[in-house]
């Protein structure tokens, strides 16, 4: 697959994640709330996944799309992946919107409770801590869409 087909792969999981947080605003029935904000989890750690193959197929790597096998394969031929590097310490850091993504997906996919939602005394510091109006999942948005700019721009350079 080209790099234009993957970026635009990537897009469109973007724009699909956007679109339901907007019409998590905007649901008729408050229930629907909470199944639209879910759905854009799924769509953002999809983007994410996008970005990890524009990445594999950019630096023509052959490791499973994972942040750690990607970067460890980067190393091992020699080549330094900024994008890879920062994923990585994002990955390692329990408050980032990274972490924060992969937790909130996690918890999605295995229909577990979230109990930092309700949860007393948790770090300041997190993203996601319950029902926030999808603020935290826009923050993940903005920050995914960020990241992946920055690497398609620093590709154009390559």
């Amino acid at each position: 697959m080209s790099n234009s087909s993957l970026a635009s792969s990537t897009n469109q999981r973007l724009d699909a994640a956007r679109r339901m947080l907007a019409q998590s605003q905007h649901a008729d029935e408050d229930w629907l709330t909470p199944s639209f904000e879910t759905s854009s989890i799924f769509q953002l750690r999809s983007a994410l996944n996008g970005l990890l193959q524009e990445v594999k197929s950019m630096y023509q790597l052959a490791a499973d799309i994972d942040v750690t096998s990607l970067l460890e394969e980067g190393n091992t031929k020699g080549i330094t992946v900024p994008v890879l590097k920062e994923l990585d310490l994002l990955q390692a850091d329990k408050n980032s919107w990274l972490s924060q993504l992969n937790l909130a997906y996690d918890i999605a996919f295995e229909c577990r409770p979230n109990k930092a939602a309700g949860a007393v005394g948790i770090s300041s510091n997190l993203i996601v801590t319950g029902s926030d109006s999808g603020t935290s999942t826009k923050y993940i948005l903005n920050s995914l869409v960020e990241i992946v700019l920055r690497f398609r721009e620093d590709a154009a350079e390559y």
